[in-house]
């Protein structure tokens, strides 16, 4: 089962910090980011070029893709 850590919400643009991401981390990507990547969920494998962005690999996908941070939540996998 995996739960939401943290979500964003325009609000709280900052409140996620490169500090809190570790490459490996499980991420979901919020309803913010648009229809087409709502909902999936994949992995940090680094941060980006500009100082709030991510580059994430999602599940099923061999490229990874840059994204803001508040269009990403963390989450964490809980171990049965």
């Amino acid at each position: 089962m995996v739960k939401m850590l943290w979500q964003a919400t325009s609000s709280e643009e900052s409140v996620i910090e490169k500090r809190d991401v570790s490459v490996g981390s499980r991420v979901g990507i919020t309803s913010l980011a648009g229809p087409k990547l709502s909902g999936r969920i994949g992995h940090v494998v680094g941060h980006g070029y500009y100082p709030k962005s991510l580059r994430i690999v999602l599940d099923g996908s061999k490229s990874p893709i840059t994204l803001h941070f508040t269009y990403v939540e963390l989450l964490r996998q809980e171990r049965p």
